[in-house]
């Protein structure tokens, strides 16, 4: 892929790379350095990408790597949950550029799912002013096109292995065009109208679910998501948990 031609709103720029080690580390390089929000890292290949908790995020070229560095006027904990908007604006988008042949459900917190299986992942990083507001805020997204990994916890799946072929640039431009649409609903509305539609997607809900916590396991059904995007599980005696962060695992 050489110089892509992506379709941007104003406010972004992009930043193309042949190879580089993560688009991650280039974005938050470029906010270290003072870069203005919507500077998005696009890269036909990575050296080093990552997914949470530090897991490899395997990168060969014909799959989408991508940064969007952002500076929201916000707390930390607020802008956190901007990866349901990019995850919304991500399953928006190939629902777009599939014609309607690909419709992904949004996997808390972070994932796209298509038939139980992995198509996307999704990864924020923040830095933070005086340990509060947020300086500023990179979204990776990781989107498997022409290729997906066998050897992984858990199935994944790519356009390629769903028949659909497309360009990246197009899935790029499309991606953007919805995330600023919905960035501008959530700058003006706030988050409860992003999180209705991403429960609209919601991979799971009202299934049988297993959160692993740091200090134990849960078993119930997933049956909401909070005002702070937190998971909320109610177990076999009817009781809620609220989830703000672990491991969940949908039972096939």
């Amino acid at each position: 892929m050489t110089d892509p031609v992506v379709r941007l709103p104003d406010g972004y720029v992009l930043h193309f790379h042949e190879v580089i080690d993560s688009t991650n580390e280039e974005a938050k390089r470029l906010g270290d350095k003072g870069a203005p929000g919507g500077a998005l890292i696009l890269a036909a290949r990575q050296l080093a990408g990552r997914g949470r908790r530090g897991r490899e995020w395997k990168s060969p070229t014909g799959n989408l790597f991508l940064s969007l560095l952002l500076r929201p006027n916000c707390p930390l904990q607020e802008s956190a949950r901007l990866t349901f908007l990019a995850a919304l604006a991500m399953a928006e988008a190939v629902d777009i550029v599939s014609n309607g042949e690909i419709t992904p459900e949004c996997k808390w917190p972070n994932d796209l799912m298509v038939g139980g299986r992995k198509l996307c992942g999704i990864l924020l990083e923040s830095a933070s002013s005086h340990g509060r507001d947020t300086d500023y805020l990179v979204i990776g997204t990781g989107v498997n096109i022409a290729f997906h990994p066998d050897d992984v916890e858990r199935p994944s799946t790519s356009f390629a292995a769903l028949g659909v072929m497309i360009r990246i640039e197009d899935l790029v431009s499309a991606y953007i065009s919805r995330f600023d649409d919905l960035y501008s609903a959530w700058q003006q509305d706030g988050f409860n109208a992003i999180r209705q539609a991403w429960l609209d997607r919601a991979y799971g809900f009202g299934q049988p679910i297993v959160a692993r916590l740091s200090e134990r396991t849960l078993t119930g059904t997933f049956v909401g998501l909070d005002q702070g995007g937190s998971l909320i599980l109610k177990d076999d005696r009817g009781v809620d948990h609220v989830i703000g962060a672990g491991e969940v695992f949908f039972k096939s």
